[in-house]
């Protein structure tokens, strides 16, 4: 099943079945791709938010953002920090051919704004797989190729949406690769691959702040301020040293508030991290918790 949203705050996906596979569903979305030109790196952030298109292939409980991701059809790798899309896009293209196994590379709608590759990779599987078996395969791919990919489907939400092809000024130059003659992954191939070796394949999580750095030289309202600017930073890194996604927008509120005295500086604050979550909370009920939130900041 293909799961679409228009932008990232859509609360329900609109459901379709292709008759003629998932995979052939993303090559089409591939070939005749959204179009934003003419368009500022301002306007782009939009654009991203409110009018780009989003996918999950596979099957869903459910027709909500917040239901649970049963499995995933296709295999979506986010390259962000590399040199460059032509070397970057080549190493995926060439590894991936070379096992005849289906695939699409595109850049991303950052591509040509932000530094770096920035592009997505789309792998189709011959069985739809769960979050576990996603991590392995994930993993053996980027090992495989020496690349550094965006762990968040992998690491903090299976329910990460990818955005599909946008083609933008920015990122015409690179032009997307399509190869759809072949097969798809061999799943339980991979599989073995990294159970075979899980000390090579095993990802190692990218984190802001180290335990083992020694912070006790530090007032306790530096430790607090270091993590704090860290995580409007990279929430998906930090939200997880507070025990869940709320507790990290209540403690990040009450933390803001207490130096501004201004509700309205702290909402907005509040609301910008929740956005750069790969499943932030919906508008309507963001405002509510906010509400109960703000209660216990006086």
């Amino acid at each position: 099943m293909i799961y679409l949203t228009k932008g990232i705050k859509q609360s329900e996906y609109n459901v379709y079945k292709e008759t003629n596979g998932d995979f052939y569903n993303l090559v089409e979305l591939t070939r005749k791709p959204q179009q934003a030109f003419n368009q500022s790196a301002e306007q782009l952030a939009e654009y991203k938010q409110n009018t780009s298109v989003y996918a999950i292939y596979g099957n869903i409980k459910g027709m909500k953002r917040k239901d649970e991701v049963i499995n995933r059809t296709i295999l979506f790798i986010d390259v962000d920090d590399e040199s460059n899309y032509s070397e970057a896009s080549k190493r995926i293209d060439d590894l991936l051919e070379s096992f005849d196994i289906n695939h699409v590379v595109y850049p991303t709608i950052s591509n040509g704004i932000k530094e770096g590759a920035r592009l997505r990779v789309g792998v189709e599987l011959d069985r739809p797989v769960n979050a576990d078996d996603y991590l392995k395969l994930w993993s053996v791919l980027l090992v495989s190729v020496r690349l550094h990919g965006d762990p968040t489907a992998v690491n903090h939400s299976f329910k990460q949406l990818q955005g599909l092809f946008v083609q933008t000024e920015q990122n015409s130059d690179n032009r997307p690769i399509i190869y759809d003659t072949g097969h798809g992954l061999p799943v339980d191939e991979f599989i073995k691959l990294y159970d075979a070796n899980t000390n090579k394949y095993k990802i190692q999580k990218r984190v802001v702040h180290t335990d083992d750095e020694d912070e006790s030289y530090l007032p306790r309202w530096a430790i607090t301020n270091r993590l704090m600017l860290n995580t409007i930073m990279d929430p998906e890194s930090n939200f997880q040293r507070f025990g869940g996604w709320d507790n990290m927008l209540t403690a990040l509120g009450g933390w803001v508030f207490k130096d501004t005295q201004n509700f309205v500086t702290t909402a907005g604050i509040v609301e910008y991290v929740n956005n750069k979550g790969s499943d932030p909370i919906e508008e309507s009920e963001l405002v509510n918790k906010f509400k109960t939130w703000a209660k216990g900041w006086h």
